[in-house]
């Protein structure tokens, strides 16, 4: 209960950036104010998605009552699809991309068209109504259930397997034609996995890698370097995890003794069109006001990490990366899975 009540008030204090933050691939010194500005609207461009209610097309549970809120069950969900839609920004918009209202929230803009993957209707691919049925479909989830990381990135990868037959029923921008998902559930990568998703004519395949890192706690001494190396790189696209209380968040950096992350626990009216999207930040709620800490020792020890490989040899060469210690630490990297 004293670390629940830590974590929430820690969402209301004042908290600035003074040291040097790595977030995404790129290095912010905070300690000069054009820096820290710098870090800021960078920060600012993420896509948060958070607890959504008044849906619509409510979510039918097996009891056959009909909930239309994600609110206090759907947070692993929502980090999941901010992580998702990292991987959509750094695709289509590249890393040194940074959000611009009169230009991204424009007519046909291709921010848009990447924010309605997340619409909260089933005719959105990406939607909290198509990732909870996932769940159902292949984990026997009980629609309002929690979902974990590897839960969570499993049910997005089936999202992907049924995008492969063309279900006409979903609305895909062009963008996401071509892209593919790999779920490692055990944190090793297997190289001809993904290696065959680029020979199938994939363009591009989001990995996702999940991991226990520690038993009842996150360990640290052991773990601590080798994610948090992970951030340096380009091809990292955020972490979905939570507090030892639980609750799930997507990090996106690291600043001295503390993870930064975007936070879904925040009750919004449904987004379900294109036009309510076009609204603006302030209203929809899909920009971070500022970056949110959470320190090392409080980060839970269930994690779904995620990379973007665009090309066979990026992701050659990502492997690479990780098999250098410390992230060697926590990604094992195997020519093909054990027969």
């Amino acid at each position: 209960m004293f670390r629940r009540l830590v974590d929430e008030l820690s969402r209301w204090l004042p908290w600035s950036p003074t040291m040097q933050v790595v977030m995404l691939g790129i290095d912010y010194d905070t300690s000069c104010e054009e820096r820290r500005t710098q870090f800021l609207n960078d920060f600012a461009s993420r896509v948060q998605l958070t607890y959504r209610k008044g849906f619509s097309t409510p979510i039918r549970l097996v009891s056959g009552r009909e909930i239309t809120s994600d609110a206090g069950w759907g947070c692993m969900l929502r980090a999941t699809q901010m992580m998702l839609a990292q991987c959509f920004l750094s695709l289509v918009l590249g890393r040194d991309w940074r959000y611009d209202e009169e230009t991204d929230l424009a007519d046909g803009s291709v921010y848009v068209q990447l924010l309605s993957c997340f619409l909260d209707v089933p005719s959105a691919p990406f939607s909290v109504h198509n990732l909870v049925a996932s769940g159902q479909q292949l984990l026997g989830k009980e629609p309002s259930a929690w979902f974990g990381p590897t839960s969570a990135a499993q049910s997005v990868g089936h999202v992907f397997r049924g995008l492969a037959s063309s279900d006409k029923s979903l609305a895909l921008p062009d963008f996401l034609h071509g892209v593919a998902c790999e779920v490692f559930v055990d944190g090793t990568i297997y190289q001809e996995t993904v290696l065959g998703r680029f020979s199938g004519g994939s363009k591009a395949v989001a990995i996702f890698v999940c991991r226990k890192l520690g038993l009842d706690a996150f360990n640290a001494d052991e773990y601590r370097a080798g994610l948090e190396a992970c951030f340096e790189l380009p091809e990292f696209q955020g972490l979905a995890s939570g507090n030892s209380a639980s609750s799930a968040h997507f990090f996106v950096g690291t600043h001295d003794d503390c993870l930064l992350f975007l936070d879904p626990h925040q009750t919004r009216p449904a987004l379900e069109t294109v036009d309510a999207v076009r609204r603006g930040s302030a209203e929809t709620g899909l920009q971070g006001a500022r970056p949110l800490p959470l320190r090392w020792s409080r980060l839970n020890s269930s994690i779904c990490m995620c990379f973007l490989a665009k090309s066979p040899e990026g992701f050659l060469e990502l492997c690479c990366k990780l098999c250098n210690t410390p992230r060697s630490d926590i990604i094992e990297v195997l020519e093909r899975e054990p027969c």
